[in-house]
């Protein structure tokens, strides 16, 4: 089993989807150390991981906003820092936060 499969049963698992509405991206060769030219790249590749409801809002996955409502007023509110700091959220409502499409991508690091 290739890490893509690897990737999509996981995912497909904890969002609790079909396979078929997880795409994830080719991992790129180019750090691996029997690419040429041969040797220690100093870099590696590590997962960004998107997940989207069925209207395409970003409700999941890595750097993903978190949504809740202030206790006092009821009102709907969003985290960009993973609960850290709230404001109030623009829109009326919170978004459907039932995961419906998951896209995992990779981004290059130095090591």
């Amino acid at each position: 089993m290739d890490n893509s499969t690897v990737k999509t049963v996981w995912y497909a698992a904890e969002y609790q989807i079909s396979t078929g509405k997880i795409h994830v991206d080719a991992k790129p060769q180019d750090c691996n150390f029997m690419h040429a030219p041969l040797g220690n790249k100093d870099c590696h590749y590590e997962s960004v991981v998107t997940a989207y409801n069925a209207a395409g809002e970003l409700v999941g996955g890595d750097d993903a906003p978190k949504y809740s409502h202030d206790i006092k007023t009821g009102k709907p509110i969003v985290s960009w820092d993973g609960g850290k700091s709230w404001v109030w959220f623009p829109g009326a409502e919170i978004p459907d936060q039932k995961v419906n499409a998951v896209c995992v991508s990779w981004t290059k690091k130095t090591d």
